[in-house]
């Protein structure tokens, strides 16, 4: 439960902080991704979306930054409706369990946890979840059906 509340401040935390910043980090990046030929990409807790950026805070900014400059292929475009930590189907507890003594997080940094959006649609009101996890690096494509459009300052 602490990690999980540790989790949730954090993300408090760092997406005030990217509020109130006006930072362009990773989105020339973004605008080069291809589509995922996998249907599932980013829209199952299974195979999530990998959004590590060196550090935790890099890689929530990082997240950030990506989803919303997401858009479907019709252009609409998506605001957060709920965020929620869920569980990492794919995690593995390892055999040996090592946690930092200052702040009870597991050395090795995974947690086992993903976060989920559920965004809603501006014109046809639809919902779309998309599964992120911001522990573990891997490569990065669109979820079929949306694009990433740089947002305008």
């Amino acid at each position: 439960m602490k990690n999980i509340l540790t989790h949730i401040f954090l993300w408090l935390i760092f997406g005030m902080l990217l509020l109130f910043t006006n930072t362009s980090y990773g989105q020339n990046e973004f605008s080069k991704l291809q589509n995922s030929p996998d249907s599932s990409y980013g829209y199952t807790a299974q195979n999530a979306l990998k959004l590590k950026k060196g550090n935790q805070g890099k890689s929530i900014a990082y997240a950030y930054n990506f989803l919303s400059g997401l858009k479907t292929h019709d252009n609409q475009t998506l605001k957060l409706l709920f965020r929620a930590t869920v569980d990492d189907p794919n995690y593995k507890q390892p055999a040996i369990k090592i946690n930092n003594r200052y702040t009870g997080m597991p050395i090795s940094g995974k947690l086992g946890l993903l976060d989920k959006y559920i965004f809603l649609t501006s014109n046809t009101k639809d919902t779309i979840k998309i599964f992120v996890d911001v522990y573990n690096k891997g490569p990065l494509m669109l979820p079929i059906g949306l694009k990433y459009e740089e947002r305008q300052k």
